[in-house]
């Protein structure tokens, strides 16, 4: 028998991981025999893979992979389909392309890929045509946005880049004394980098985990602390008071690198400049107001009176000031009756932040998922940022972790022949194929993605009003998801074993074609080079693929220095040029702000009154609410640990672990409804509703149930959850509230199954 051909390859699904995990596929006589995990050149990340990379090879042969182009026959969603050849199926879509953007424009043609690949020919090359189409790019936002959003106003670091180059890496862990897990639970979903977490507390660091619900990271925590729902921001500020009273803030690194010192007119919030814009600062030395950076000793708190040279009169306070008079609102004890949690572990958390420099946060989309999503992410950054914990090892505030901004050079790739595509987020795609704002689409083409699976919020309203503006509606996959159920055309994308790509991270890697692609399938840059020549733009799409990739590797960013794709072809996997250590978010303590420093008050954010990381009660999931008598349930969707969003759901190994979906309901809760564990039961608003199997769980926070979000439309007994969501966006944050939702629960059955 022959000996099998071994190749390296990457696991790149939307997991975070940095870096992505090599797979090692064993090729018998053209077929994937078995998987293995991939090795790196550092040790720390060697042979590291989890279940869902592990299952990489029954999704490769999985019966229900698409294998041939499918134009729908039936009505949309009907399930009724016509095998094309792609010869036709370019004809198709060239036809009715040009009609469309003949009609509307051609940025009525819009392109979206998603996170399901991060492949740069994957995720570019739609990309690349919608630029040369004249059509309509993606751009970040919409989901997952709303904390990065927060601390892009705080550091100036673009929310698009999801605070990675400000955050630090797992592996700096091992340099923390505390750490501060807020609202993640990266013991399941970032299983490959937890470890170092485990590795820190092993050392003596303190990790404590703040999550309404006892999560499996709470579980390996010191201390678990869960607060009400949506009530975040208030803890925030009540550590932060308490930190302020006990005077354990670090002065000098607020005065000099943050614009705690700027002056702030009384009468209308504004900083106060002189003639030259400079911002003004109060030198207690020498009693009187100059430009901040002249002032030896500036004063952080305080009442001034400042004369202007026109002679008038100012009242100003330094902007720390205010956030002073803010903290005191939320001493502990009044946090304690909003957050529920005691104001003595309150006061003790405070001591211990201050006190065990360093001390990390890391966030997680748990608390990004509301409504004043980035008040919360201002909130807990002004924690890291009042001790000194900014830019430095073992510090930080990450967004689950932190990495080197990509140093690829994948402009010219993205911007074919110098033209560059419009680009709307996943709120104004929707706005702009229902409302015609700012422009009208009537075309979609979905790649990498399952929109309208759980990124849809309020579903149901979504796939009656908005998906049937659509004019042709295209989806390329492997699966025949929820969204490509409603797809006019649905084309067979190639696996991570079918295709050459590039994934970038902390190292560069590889992703080589393995086998031959199953069926018809092809890859993405394939796909719209086909479709391209069909199109008379054929001149865009003229190159090889590893063209397209030396191209992207040309680079004078030191990073990439001697970085060839030769190189990659004979390693694999190549580290960039950059330090051993772990990676540290502004560690030059440089800010791309209005200021450059630190912003604690946002002098543009008045408009919206948010200047401050205010504490508001969530948009709906409230007491205060008077839907909260109806619906007196808050509604939050965890991540599973056997899938990625919908990716894997389909596989039989992550349906054994998760044979069906279940909605998770405190015991107390449970009682006073009359439910029994396994009973099928109705989760309804007044927006939709699902019927499942509902699972008692005393580690959940009574008030909470708990629905495992990226289970397929399809799995579900009727109904639904993802219609339970609304899609009310806060101004400031660009972000939907998935998890601001109240529902309420009754038995579908007195009968326990």
């Amino acid at each position: 028998m022959a000996a099998p051909r071994i190749i390296r390859t990457v696991c790149d699904p939307n997991c975070h991981a940095n870096p992505r995990c090599g797979i090692v596929a064993h090729v018998l006589n053209g077929r994937i025999d078995s998987i293995q995990a991939g090795r790196f050149p550092v040790e720390a990340y060697d042979r590291r893979v989890c279940a869902m990379g592990m299952a990489r090879l029954e999704q490769q042969y999985h019966p229900e992979r698409l294998r041939y182009p499918l134009q729908r026959v039936g009505a949309r969603g009907e399930g009724k389909w016509q095998r094309l050849s792609w010869d036709r199926a370019f004809e198709l879509l060239s036809e009715r392309l040009h009609a469309i953007g003949d009609e509307h424009g051609s940025r009525s043609l819009a392109f979206f890929t998603g996170s399901g690949a991060a492949g740069v020919l994957t995720k570019g090359s739609v990309q690349r045509f919608a630029a040369a189409i004249g059509g309509t790019g993606y751009r970040a936002g919409g989901v997952d946005y709303g904390v990065p959003k927060g601390l892009e106003y705080t550091f100036g670091i673009p929310a698009s880049t999801y605070f990675r180059p400000g955050g630090h890496e797992f592996a700096d862990s091992v340099n923390s004394k505390l750490i501060l897990l807020w609202g993640g639970n990266p013991a399941d979903t970032r299983l490959v980098d937890f470890h170092f977490v485990l590795e820190a507390q092993r050392r003596g660091a303190k990790v404590i985990c703040i999550d309404p619900n006892r999560s499996a990271t709470a579980q390996h925590a010191d201390q678990w602390i869960s607060p009400r729902p949506g009530t975040d921001t208030a803890l925030a500020l009540a550590l932060l008071s308490e930190i302020i009273a006990n005077n354990l803030h670090d002065r000098n690194f607020l005065s000099r690198h943050t614009n705690a010192p700027f002056l702030v007119r009384r009468d209308n919030g504004q900083f106060l400049r002189n003639e030259a814009s400079a911002y003004l600062a109060w030198d207690a030395s020498r009693v009187r107001a100059f430009p901040c950076d002249e002032v030896t000793a500036p004063a952080l708190t305080g009442e001034y009176r400042v004369k202007t040279s026109s002679g008038t009169i100012i009242d100003c306070v330094p902007a720390f000031q205010l956030l002073v008079e803010l903290c005191a609102n939320y001493r502990a004890e009044h946090a304690a009756e909003i957050t529920s949690i005691p104001a003595d572990i309150i006061r003790q958390l405070a001591c211990n932040i201050a006190n065990a420099k360093p001390a990390a946060i890391r966030i997680g989309y748990g608390v990004d998922r509301w409504y004043y999503a980035d008040y919360c992410a201002r909130a807990a950054a002004n924690l890291a940022i009042a001790t000194g914990n900014i830019g430095i090892p073992g510090g930080g505030i990450s967004v689950h972790d932190g990495t080197y901004a990509a140093p690829l050079n994948l402009v010219p790739f993205r911007t074919p022949g110098g033209r560059e595509a419009a680009s709307l987020d996943v709120i104004g795609l929707m706005k702009a194929v229902e409302h015609g704002d700012p422009y009208p689409v009537r075309s979609l083409w979905l790649s990498a993605s399952n929109m309208f699976n759980q990124t849809s919020a309020n579903r149901r309203r979504v796939l009656r009003e908005i998906v049937p503006k659509l004019e042709l509606l295209v989806v390329v996959d492997q699966f025949m998801t929820d969204s490509a159920a409603l797809a006019d055309i649905v084309l067979p994308a190639c696996s991570i074993f079918e295709k050459d790509d590039l994934i970038a991270g902390m190292f560069l890697q590889l992703q080589r074609q393995v086998v031959a692609p199953e069926g018809e399938s092809k890859a993405d840059l394939e796909i719209m080079t086909g479709l391209a020549e069909r199109m008379g733009l054929g001149q865009y799409f003229d190159r090889q693929p590893d063209d397209y990739l030396r191209q992207m590797l040309d680079s004078n960013d030191p990073l990439l220095s001697g970085i060839t794709l030769e190189r990659l072809q004979r390693e694999d996997a190549v580290m960039l040029n950059r330090p051993a250590a772990p990676y540290v978010g502004l560690a030059d303590l440089r800010f791309k702000t209005a200021s450059g420093r630190i912003e604690i008050y946002k002098e543009d954010l008045l408009k919206h009154s948010a200047e401050l990381p205010y504490y508001r009660e969530p948009i709906e999931a409230s007491p205060d609410n008077p839907l909260h008598g109806k619906f007196p349930l808050t509604l939050l969707f965890s991540h599973s640990r056997h899938r990625i969003h919908s990716s894997f759901a389909n596989l039989s190994k992550a349906k054994q672990r998760e044979p069906e979906p279940l909605v998770e309901i405190h015991p107390q809760d449970a009682a006073k409804r009359g439910l029994a564990a396994g009973q099928m039961v109705r989760v309804y608003n007044q927006r939709g509703d699902v019927e499942l199997k509902c699972r008692i769980d005393a580690n959940l926070r009574p008030g909470v149930v708990v629905i495992s979000e990226g289970t397929w439309v399809k799995d579900f007994a009727k109904g639904e959850p993802y219609s339970l969501t609304h899609e009310q966006v806060s101004a400031t944050s660009d972000n939907y509230a998935f998890f601001d939702t109240l529902v309420e629960i009754s038995a579908m059955s007195s009968d326990a199954e």
